[in-house]
This record gives structure tokens, C-alpha cells and sequence, in this order.
């Protein structure tokens, strides 16, 4: 019962989380202390994931994790802003060894 509890309030908080949808070389620009979330469409019976690449500057974001929203709605990775500055996150579409595509998103926090 208490691991139903915590995915429903990680679904809650994580569908209010401020979306970043702009794709480089567009910038989406967050407050500091301010949740966010990059939706990827992904659909689990075609076999390709989408993956982050976890190198990126800690001491301005903090990854949540993600959560698998269905084949229709994708995977949304969470994220907090912690200070100000700018960073880039990767992502790349994958299935096994295999890149379908990839895709940046640049976050400022101002």
C-alpha cells in the first residue's frame, strides 16, 4: 500500500513541474529552486528508450529521475534548478548499441 502512495504523489508532483520543451538552440529559462520536467515521446513496443547522459553541471540542476507516463504521453525526466547558470542536457533515443536520435536542451537558471 505505501509504494502505491509514493508513485501517486511522485505522478502529482511531477505533473506540476514547469515542462522545457524549447530544443536547442532555444534556451528555457527556470527560476532557481524551480521544479521542471522535459517531456520525450517514447513508446515501449518499439524497443527504443530514451537516456540521459549524466554529465552535466550538478552544482546548477538535480536530477529526479524519470517516470513513464505510456506509450502516448512518454517519459518525463524531472529536474530542480539549484543556482544560477546555464547547462545543457543530453538525451539520446537508444535500443541496445543503436541511436535513432538525439536531442539538447539548454537551461538557464536566472
Amino acid at each position: 500500500m505505501k509504494i502505491y502512495i509514493l508513485l501517486w504523489c511522485v505522478l502529482c508532483v511531477s505533473c506540476s513541474y514547469k515542462k522545457a520543451d524549447k530544443i536547442a538552440p532555444f534556451i528555457n529559462i527556470v527560476s532557481p529552486g524551480e521544479n521542471f520536467c522535459i517531456n520525450l515521446p517514447e513508446n515501449h513496443t518499439d524497443g527504443y528508450l530514451w537516456q540521459i547522459n549524466p554529465k552535466f553541471n550538478t552544482n546548477v540542476l538535480d536530477y529526479y529521475g524519470s517516470v513513464f507516463r505510456g506509450n502516448e504521453k512518454g517519459v518525463e525526466f524531472n529536474f530542480k534548478s539549484l543556482s544560477k547558470g546555464i547547462d545543457t542536457l543530453n538525451f539520446a533515443l537508444i535500443k541496445y548499441r543503436d541511436t535513432l536520435e538525439t536531442k539538447q536542451y539548454i537551461i538557464e537558471i536566472k
